[in-house]
């Protein structure tokens, strides 16, 4: 056999060898990744916003480089369920429903989108894999801010597609970027001063100067500490139990006086005007007696805010000797005297 009639044998069987395995790689490329269920627009009555609520969920959730099961295939799927639907509460069994959507549109994964506008947007997603595992299941919940219904609808779905698992790992995963080699620094090159240049002085030792605090002044009303404060509440009560002991010794004085009137030009009470004289004396004693322990109270406290007040003032120099000089004409003191 020739060379050139071997080598053409050769490629032939090679390429019969690898035909099956290209079939194969091509079908498996081929296959969809992804079926969509129809998105499910709860609580709009408006047909036209449950288009464009649906337009919007099948645009943005789904990226642009995913093999996604055409929308036929999947009506079809669901032209032949009782309720129509995989969406609760029609089907009573999501997960089998989508499982069976996967299985009959030979998709890896099924995808339920639940959208709920209006004040607070809700988006839910539910995953479900061909087997009828639950492979992910993720909800989104915005409040409007003063943007339209549109714009906050497609946020919020664009943070669910960020989160939640639509596609397998090998489908998703991206090659590693090589990391760049930063370029090689250049050499340092120390660098010597000439000899005969002259030398920095050293720096001198800073000097560092405490500087007293200045003394807090306090105006005279409130004084050096607490005394000022304490010392005006205790005259003030004072001043208050000296004009209520003052008001019992008039009101007591005034009640004596009315017991005195049956005695008036050396008469005498009579029978039935005994009890009344009695209570009126006992109610002026009574009174006295207060009278007595709210003036004394009364004094103690003013006495005890004057006190306070004037062991809180600032204290004049005490008076002594300053300062004593001698000299040949005499001797010189200089100081305060009292």
């Amino acid at each position: 056999m020739k060379p050139r009639a071997r080598w053409s044998t050769l490629l032939l069987s090679l390429a019969l060898w690898l035909a099956p395995a290209q079939r194969a790689l091509a079908a498996e490329e081929a296959a969809p990744q992804l079926a969509l269920h129809p998105c499910v627009i709860v609580g709009e009555k408006n047909p036209e916003q449950v288009r464009g609520h649906q337009l919007a969920c099948t645009t943005v959730l789904v990226p642009a480089n995913v093999r996604r099961v055409p929308d036929e295939q999947v009506t079809a799927f669901l032209d032949k369920e009782p309720r129509k639907t995989c969406a609760p509460p029609a089907a009573k069994k999501t997960n089998e429903c989508l499982a069976r959507l996967a299985t009959a549109t030979q998709a890896a994964r099924a995808v339920l989108i639940t959208i709920t506008p209006g004040q607070v947007t809700r988006v839910s997603g539910l995953v479900v894999g061909a087997e009828g595992e639950v492979i992910d299941q993720k909800s989104i919940q915005l409040r409007n801010r003063g943007q339209s219904q549109d714009e906050l609808l497609r946020t919020a779905l664009a943070r669910l597609k960020d989160q939640l698992n639509l596609l397998p790992a090998k489908s998703v995963t991206a090659a590693p970027e090589p990391t760049p080699i930063p370029p090689p620094a250049p050499p340092a090159v120390a660098s010597t001063p000439p000899s005969d240049a002259p030398s920095a002085a050293p720096a001198p030792d800073a000097v560092l100067t405490a500087t007293p605090p200045a003394p807090r002044e306090r105006s005279p009303l409130l004084g050096q500490s607490w005394k000022t404060p304490v010392a005006y509440s205790a005259a003030g009560v004072g001043l208050v139990a000296m004009g209520i002991a003052g008001y019992l010794a008039l009101s007591g004085d005034q009640a004596m006086r009315q017991s005195n009137l049956p005695f008036a030009n050396n008469g005498y009470p009579l029978v039935t005007e005994v009890g009344s004289v009695l209570a009126l004396r006992e109610e002026a004693s009574r009174k006295r007696t207060f009278a007595g322990i709210g003036a004394a109270a009364g004094a103690v406290l003013i006495g005890t805010g004057a006190y306070l007040w004037f062991t809180d003032r600032p204290r004049a120099a005490t008076p002594g000797l300053s300062g004593v000089s001698v000299g040949p004409g005499g001797v010189s003191v200089s100081g305060v005297l009292p």
